[in-house]
C-alpha cells in the first residue's frame, strides 16, 4: 500500500493516515528486498551503475523506491558534521523505523534567512509532514550526527530551487536547482557562450519559454548580448513567470539600460 501512495498524485495527509496504519518497519523490509533482488545483476558495470543511482553517499540516504509523484528512502545513521542545511521543495513526510524515535529541528524559510523554531520527536506513531515552501527541517540538531534509521516519503517540488544556509549565521549562501532539466540547460547557455557559439542566440530563444526563472533569466541575457531589442521584446513574457527575483533582476536591467 505504502508504493500505492507515490504511484499517483496523493496528499501528504493521506499519506500520513495510512502510515500511521501500517508497520512501517515491515514495509521497509520488504523495501529494501525488493532493491537488493533489482540489483544482483550479473553485468558488473550495469550493477555499480543501479547502485550509484539509489545510493547517496553525501547523504547517507538510500532510495527504497521512486516514480514520477515521489520516493520513499531511508537516511542511515551517521556521525556527519554538515556546516550547511538545505532546504528541501516540496513536501516530506518523516517516520520512524525499528522502534527508534529521533528529533528534527525545524526552521521557517524566508529568501535569504532561516529562523530558528521548535524541535519536534518523531516516533513510530507520530509521523510527521514538512511543507518545503515554509519550513526547513535538519536530522542532525546537534551537529554531530544522528543514531537512528530515518524514513522519509518525499513528493518533490520540481519547479522549486534548493536553498543552502549557513548553519551558525543561518543567512543563505547558494542554491542550485531541484530540476535537472534546469541544471542541464543553464550548463549548456554557459558552455555556449564560452565556446562563443554563433547558434546560441537561437538556443536562448527557445529556452526563454522554459518554466524555471534561472533558465529563462540566463536565456534572456544571452540574448541581450546579440540583440538588445530582440530580448527586450520578451521582457513582458518573462514578468508572466512572477517570480520576484526575476523581476528585481529585469529592473536592475532596465536601469542600467
Amino acid at each position: 500500500m505504502i508504493i500505492e501512495c507515490i504511484s499517483r498524485k496523493t496528499s501528504p495527509e493521506k499519506i500520513i493516515a495510512i502510515i500511521k496504519n501500517l508497520d512501517m518497519t515491515a514495509e521497509v523490509r520488504k523495501l529494501a528486498d525488493t532493491v537488493y533482488d533489482q540489483e544482483k545483476l550479473t553485468d558488473t558495470n550495469l550493477r555499480r551503475a543501479a547502485i550509484l543511482d539509489i545510493v547517496n553517499p553525501h547523504t547517507n540516504t538510500l532510495t527504497l523506491h521512486c516514480t514520477d509523484f515521489g520516493n520513499i528512502s531511508i537516511k542511515a545513521p551517521d556521525a556527519a558534521k554538515s556546516a550547511e542545511l538545505y532546504s528541501v521543495p516540496g513536501y516530506s513526510i518523516l517516520f520512524a523505523i525499528n522502534n527508534q524515535s529521533f528529533t528534527v529541528q525545524l526552521y521557517s524559510v524566508t529568501e535569504e534567512q532561516l529562523t530558528i523554531r521548535d524541535s519536534v520527536t518523531i516516533s513510530e506513531s507520530s509521523p510527521l509532514v514538512i511543507d518545503g515552501r515554509r519550513t526547513l527541517f535538519d536530522c542532525n540538531p546537534s551537529g554531530s550526527g544522528h543514531q537512528a534509521f530515518i524514513g522519509s516519503i518525499n513528493l518533490p517540488d520540481r519547479s522549486a530551487d534548493i536553498s543552502v544556509f549557513d548553519r551558525e549565521s543561518l543567512c543563505k549562501i547558494a542554491w542550485f536547482p531541484h530540476d535537472d532539466s534546469a541544471a542541464r540547460y543553464l550548463v549548456s547557455l554557459e558552455l555556449l557562450e564560452a565556446a562563443q557559439d554563433p547558434g546560441a542566440g537561437k538556443v536562448a530563444e527557445e529556452l526563454i519559454y522554459h518554466y524555471h526563472p534561472a533558465v529563462a533569466w540566463r536565456a534572456f541575457q544571452v540574448i541581450y548580448q546579440k540583440d538588445r531589442q530582440t530580448a527586450l521584446n520578451y521582457v513582458p513574457l518573462l514578468r508572466q513567470l512572477k517570480n520576484r527575483r526575476l523581476d528585481h533582476l529585469l529592473d536592475q536591467y532596465g536601469e542600467a539600460i
